[in-house]
């Protein structure tokens, strides 16, 4: 359940309310998307799942079919069997993600342990990096990426776009190759590019 829950996190940018509130019937397999119903702002969309994350849904779906549980459409996605069926809170969520980050040892160089927000944030640099490296017009998508996440404009988006070092790299390459030669007077004279 929490392998579930961390990948469709991270491939969706889901919130953590929005992934709770999921139901088995949210899910639709053979389009691949799961709907996200009355988010913030009162919201609904349908989001097209990665392969990584229709493969993940469908794994503990037939985990959850061969353990005989419960399978109706309204019934919570993350299922606490533990607790007589239930779904999970976001305290609970929280705390297991806690357990399996400290478990695994997982720290970053600054020592402070992730949290479950920081995947949704991980999910928007991913993208970011993903367009610049496909070489798309990275301005132009963003309001793709503010929709996706389910903001209402693409100030809310920048939130979540910290300028990272992978970031920093990247579009400071792509930068240097498209106007590189318009701040370095040796590569106008000379004609390459710095």
């Amino acid at each position: 359940m929490f392998r579930l829950a961390i990948v469709l996190l991270y491939t969706t940018g889901l919130r953590r309310g929005e992934l709770l509130r999921l139901t088995i019937g949210d899910y639709d397999p053979r389009a691949r998307t799961v709907l996200v119903r009355e988010s913030k702002f009162h919201k609904s969309r349908l989001l097209p799942l990665s392969l990584d994350g229709v493969r993940a849904l469908d794994a503990y779906l037939r985990m959850r079919r061969a353990r005989h549980l419960p399978m109706a459409a309204d019934l919570p996605l993350l299922w606490h069997a533990y607790s007589g069926g239930r779904p999970y809170t976001g305290t609970g969520l929280t705390q297991g993600f806690r357990l399996l980050i400290s478990a695994a040892k997982i720290r970053p160089p600054d020592g402070r342990s992730p949290r479950i927000h920081d995947v949704r944030h991980g999910f928007a640099v991913q993208a970011l990096l993903r367009w610049y490296r496909q070489g798309l017009d990275v301005q132009a998508k963003l309001p793709w990426l503010a929709t996706y996440m389910g903001h209402v404009s693409i100030a809310s988006t920048q939130y979540y776009l910290p300028f990272v070092e992978p970031l920093r790299v990247t579009a400071s390459a792509r930068f240097a190759r498209h106007c590189g030669a318009l701040v370095d007077p040796r590569a106008q004279a000379t004609g390459r590019r710095p």
